[in-house]
């Protein structure tokens, strides 16, 4: 064979290979995906106490003298309440709050929903739901709670209309959109902690109160309980972004 035809052939084979390396690279660019990048989450922890509580002269008589004090239990702040009817743990933070009544009376103790109210910062009265009370019931009538005589309810309480929709996936699983419990404090940004602080700070040394209100014998006092906020710590951390699923959307309510 003469040399230039091997010549030719030898710059053909390598011709042909650029071309399949080229495609191949083209390929491989194309299906290859950047990751996603990471984003900073700014997340608030609130100081909250129990500073007062205003009864009703009748129940100041009957039940004498009331105690508060708070204590941290855990690495949390807790707040106690008790007179000669109820003693009450606060569990306060900015999602719900924790509540745990226990009768002390030898008489069935009622908690009436429908008269309980939260009061935010600004002075406005909001219902309030508790367990069991999901969105769509959320305006309905709310069964009284019975507590046994010297037994106890573990609850928690959260304002009626804080709530928010939100959509949710996870790996292979398909997306479902729902109402959930929304914070009355701002607790968390997809930011800094500088933005967060700035947003959650005006509200240090702000009040809100909570009124319970309790029926025992036939009587119902209204307890009206304030609490201060005293502080907030702001923290931020790096969150990776969730991978959306794309198997169909659906609708449900959230457990409560």
């Amino acid at each position: 064979m003469e040399p230039g035809i091997v010549y030719k052939k030898y710059l053909y084979c390598l011709l042909s290979l650029f071309v399949v390396l080229t495609l191949m690279s083209c390929g491989s660019s194309s299906s290859w995906k950047k990751p996603d990048r990471t984003y900073t989450i700014a997340v608030a922890s609130y100081d909250i106490s129990l500073i007062s509580v205003d009864r009703p002269t009748h129940a100041k008589q009957l039940y004498g003298e009331q105690k508060i004090e708070s204590v941290i239990q855990e690495g949390f702040l807790r707040s106690y309440f008790e007179d000669g009817m109820v003693g009450i743990e606060w569990r306060p933070t900015s999602d719900d709050i924790g509540v745990v009544i226990r009768n002390k009376t030898y008489d069935p103790l009622k908690v009436v929903w429908d008269e309980a109210r939260f009061i935010d910062e600004k002075g406005v009265s909001h219902r309030l739901i508790h367990s069991g009370i999901g969105y769509e019931e959320r305006y309905d009538f709310h069964p009284p709670t019975i507590i046994v005589p010297r037994g106890t309810l573990e609850d928690f309480i959260h304002p009626a209309d804080y709530f928010r929709w939100e959509e949710y996936s996870r790996g292979s699983y398909k997306q479902q959109d729902y109402w959930v419990r929304s914070p009355f404090l701002p607790i968390q940004i997809k930011g800094t902690a500088e933005e967060l602080r700035a947003k959650a700070e005006p509200f240090v040394g702000k009040t809100f109160q909570v009124i319970l209100a309790l029926q025992t014998d036939g009587v119902r006092n209204d307890y009206a309980c304030t609490f201060k906020i005293n502080k907030v710590d702001v923290t931020e951390k790096e969150q990776q972004p969730m991978k959306k699923s794309n198997e169909g959307k659906g609708s449900r309510r959230r457990e409560f």
